[in-house]
């Protein structure tokens, strides 16, 4: 027997159904424009003979091993199927908890498990249908149009055969594969940009980074499975395409595979994430190194870097290693081999590969539970730390319990969380560094120059000494920043130390209890403003500081109105601006800066309060808080005061327009008034009605219910310039938010932001005095 001869003999079929080939067979045509002749001729049932004469002229036909490809997507297909089930009710019952890495990029691989799903379904939808009735490669209509006629099955063929039709499998594959692949190279973006800026906000320009990852995702992955006119969904189209996420033993011979560019891509970011990933891996570990002078709370940060970081690392495996099955499957001339079945599982296995690490995390989980091993720590060791302040018979020492910084860090901080605290960790070890020195260097010049002088007029002496280094910042030739080196690794920039003395000074600021509160304060509290997304740290007793993050920009605004602000301060001592007390640049190891301010904390009750000894004070319960912006952003204010507030004080108006004046001559936007109403007991609102309250303070009691209610009211966040970027962001909100409502833009000239804020207030808070 001829070879042409044994060749017809494996593919012609003997079956009742008329078919002349085997099932899996896949046909070309010899030339590209007699494919579809092949397929949808020579694979039906009941093909002529001289019609199949001609096929055998014309196609080149191959069976493939049907039963094997079969097997190896149902297999794997299910366990992608099971372990995206897994992920998804991990994700519902541990909804709320800590989770080892940062909300965006959890977000990311949920929409990715989402996506591998979808994709899994299909391959066992796939399998079991071809396993239950062969899906030939045959006829299904011109297009999408045609899906739900069913022609193929109408032909003779499987009710499920649409499954097998190009104008459906290929975008439903590239769709929901692509989709996957993107979201997981939006991970590895998302995770380059945390292990550099932890601190950072999840923020562009106001939008989260979810939302732009949105943005990029789907449109990519739909230009991809449909081509920018649809094109895929006809089926001559589809058959001449170039395809990716399809496996050649899919695809076989009838379809090409093309080289996946945005997997090269992607391999581009997988690259320059991983080399960022493993330089703050060895950085850590340098730093483990020199435990000799560092904190045993900053070994524990170290060592959470180290952990958190070690936590990607399966799952990042787990993306190179089925980029690289995707890439040589279609990068390779697709052929019944070994090879082809080998490389198939990096598709079907796609949502059990990158669903592995947190399978790991759930057994690991599990097992720790029922080993009862989430039980925090006891605090870490104390040390005795001694601050020097000056006294006018020398230097009295005050010793405070301190864990170096905070005291009480447990070892229930990891993750993401851990790996955030680093460097506002190392910010705060160097800030209370460089005080204590500013404390002891003051207190060597007030005994300077108390030698002949009262007590008050060495202090007074000093103040006009501070207030004159002051001053010479407002020459901008002047200025002056001061970099503190703590070895080669990081550095603490103090900006404008010299007029940041002087405000604290100004501001009565005590700086012995300012450096107490630092060292009481546990890192661990540190948090995320909903709105800005930037990261605060309050005081351990809310009342004394907040250490806010800021951006580059909100630095140099802050120093170009730094000169200003001191006067203003001077000439309207009960203005309700937010009383900035110095401003830091903290350089991190990899080379990147944390920028922070230190600042009064308006929504605790001022110190000053403490001194008249007032009754029932620590029955008074949290407040309140409401950050207003306009009447259209109050924070909720008129629903729980709609007839407003009674403000006592016959100033604050007057302060208030002036303060708010003040901040249009700058061209300052986008700053907020944040009140803080507590409600009082009896005892405690008719001793107040005898206090001098605080500027920005008012006492009122309500008409109704009687009750006494005191309000704190200030100006926060006013280091936002009125420049390109924000008149863009004017712009593109009047146009396509508020087309029709432009006073509901936030962001407006500066002008009419002031106008509109007071206007506001002016009607919300009235005036009893």
């Amino acid at each position: 027997m001829s070879d042409m001869a044994l060749q017809l003999s494996q593919l012609i079929l003997s079956d009742v159904d008329g078919r002349r080939y085997r099932p899996g067979t896949s046909c070309r045509g010899r030339s590209a424009n007699e494919t579809n002749f092949c397929v949808d001729t020579c694979l039906s049932s009941e093909v002529p003979d001289s019609t199949f004469q001609h096929c055998k002229e014309v196609c080149i036909c191959h069976t493939w091993h049907r039963e094997t490809a079969d097997i190896l997507m149902c297999i794997f297909g299910i366990a992608s199927l099971c372990a995206c089930l897994l992920v998804f009710r991990a994700d519902i019952s541990h909804r709320g908890r800590r989770s080892s890495r940062t909300g965006t990029q959890s977000s990311c691989l949920r929409w990715s498990n989402g996506c591998n799903f979808w994709n899994s379904l299909y391959y066992v939808a796939y399998a079991l249908s071809d396993s239950w009735s062969p899906l030939w490669d045959e006829s299904c209509g011109t297009g999408i149009q045609d899906l739900f006629s069913n022609q193929c099955h109408q032909a003779g063929g499987s009710p499920m055969c649409f499954l097998n039709c190009c104008f459906f499998a290929v975008p439903w594959l590239e769709f929901f594969g692509y989709g996957s692949y993107l979201w997981n190279i939006m991970w590895l973006l998302d995770l380059a940009r945390f292990t550099l800026k932890p601190l950072a906000p999840e923020k562009v320009l106001g939008i989260p980074l979810i939302v732009l990852y949105h943005t990029a995702t789907w449109p990519l992955a739909a230009l991809v499975a449909f081509d920018i006119d649809g094109a895929r969904f006809s089926t001559s189209v589809c058959r001449e395409a170039r395809i990716v996420m399809m496996p050649c033993i899919l695809r076989r011979q009838n379809m090409e595979g093309d080289l996946p560019w945005f997997h090269m891509a992607g391999f581009a970011v997988i690259g320059i994430a991983f080399a960022i990933m493993v330089f703050r891996y060895v950085n850590a570990g340098q730093l483990l190194g020199t435990a000799a002078r560092r904190s045993q709370e900053g070994q524990h940060l170290l060592l959470q870097v180290r952990r958190y970081l070690r936590k990607q690392w399966l799952h990042f495996a787990s993306l190179v290693f089925c980029s690289i099955l995707i890439l040589l499957d279609t990068s390779r001339t697709c052929k019944d081999d070994f090879f082809s079945y080998l490389t198939s599982i990096g598709f079907a296995g796609l949502g059990l590969f990158l669903s592995l690490d947190r399978l790991v995390a759930m057994v690991r989980d599990r097992g720790r539970e029922d080993a009862g091993l989430f039980r925090e720590s006891p605090g870490l060791g104390v040390e005795s730390t001694e601050l020097a302040s000056p006294s006018a018979g020398g230097l009295s020492r005050i010793h405070h319990s301190s864990s170096r910084l905070h005291h009480s860090m447990s070892t229930s901080i990891q993750g993401a969380e851990g790996y955030r605290l680093l460097d506002f960790s190392g910010l705060l070890e160097q800030l209370i560094q460089y005080l204590r020195d500013e404390e002891l260097q003051l207190g060597q010049q007030l005994q300077l120059l108390g030698k002949g002088l009262e007590p008050r007029q060495a202090a007074e002496a000093q103040t006009a000494i501070l207030r004159s280094s002051a001053c010479l910042d407002d020459n901008p030739e002047m200025q002056w920043d001061w970099t503190i080196s703590a070895g080669s690794d990081t550095a603490l920039t103090v900006i404008a130390p010299r007029s940041f003395v002087y405000l604290r000074r100004l501001c009565g600021v005590d700086g012995q209890k300012l450096l107490a509160e630092l060292l009481r304060t546990n890192v661990s509290e540190l948090r995320s403003a909903a709105k800005s997304g930037c990261s605060l740290l309050l005081s351990s007793d809310n009342t004394t500081f907040v250490l806010k993050t800021i951006s580059r920009s909100e630095v140099k605004q802050l120093r170009a109105m730094l000169g200003p602000y001191r006067k203003h301060l001077e000439q309207h001592p009960n203005s309700m601006l937010c009383r900035v007390y110095g401003c830091f640049s903290f350089k991190n190891s990899l080379g990147y800066f944390l920028h922070a301010v230190l600042m009064n904390c308006l929504t605790g009750m001022p110190a000053s309060l403490a001194e008249h000894h007032l009754p029932a004070v620590d029955e008074v319960g949290e407040p309140s808080i409401f950050d207003i912006k306009s009447e259209f952003q109050d924070g909720g204010f008129r629903s729980c005061f709609p007839d407003g507030l009674h403000c006592s004080g016959r100033s604050w108006p007057s302060d208030f327009e002036a303060d708010l004046t003040f901040l249009a001559s700058l061209g300052v936007v986008d700053y907020s008034v944040l009140l803080a109403v507590w409600q009082l007991p009896d005892e405690l609102g008719r001793a107040l009605e005898n206090v001098d309250l605080p500027s920005g303070m008012s006492l009122q009691r309500q008409q109704s219910s009687g009750c006494f209610q005191l309000a704190r009211m200030g100006i926060i966040d006013f280091l936002v310039h009125w420049d390109v970027r924000k008149r863009t962001e004017s712009a593109l909100k009047r146009t396509c938010l508020h087309p029709r409502h432009t006073e509901r833009v936030t962001i407006m000239d500066p002008d009419t932001y002031k106008r509109r804020q007071l206007a506001f207030l002016m009607a919300m808070f009235r005036n009893t005095a």
